[in-house]
């Protein structure tokens, strides 16, 4: 399991939105934070209200993020994610409810770590951790970014 990590992490690397800024060696190094989960298709990762206090990236596969519309009750679709991806809560908060359901669209290969995990690794290797940070500040930009923009688009 451990060898299929790292040749994830060693040949995906630059396709894996958090793991673009670091470099071989630092990929190696974080990589020892992961396990492989396998999500078949149809599988939910995580259930709406949930608590969760894990991270994962998808390595392969789809997952889909949808929310339970509040006035209708239908899930809403919020996100079709693909290989590079990463999902949970990224807020670095130990443990929190889930935002929404995400389900595997087809079969599923999630790296995936805990927060307390991914803390230590970073306070054990600082300069990774701002690499790390740096990039999880940039996907969350551009995903609110995305969110202001269909509010706008929906009024």
């Amino acid at each position: 399991m451990e060898q299929r990590i790292n040749e994830i992490i060693e040949t995906t690397g630059d396709e894996i939105s958090i793991l673009r800024l670091l470099d071989g060696e630092e990929r190696k190094k974080l990589a020892e934070c992961f396990e492989l989960a396998h999500y078949p298709a149809g599988a939910i990762c995580y259930r709406e209200g949930e608590q969760i206090s894990t991270i994962g990236i998808i390595a392969s596969g789809k997952m889909k993020f949808e929310r339970q519309a509040r006035i209708t009750g239908k899930p809403l679709l919020l996100a079709i994610l693909g290989k590079g991806a990463h999902v949970g809560d990224f807020s670095m908060r130990p443990e929190r409810e889930a935002y929404g359901q995400l389900k595997a669209v087809e079969d599923t290969e999630l790296l995936v770590t805990t927060h307390g995990r991914l803390d230590r690794f970073m306070q054990e290797h600082p300069s990774i951790g701002v690499k790390i940070m740096k990039a999880i500040s940039g996907i969350l930009s551009i995903r609110l970014k995305n969110a202001i923009d269909r509010v706008v688009w929906l009024s």
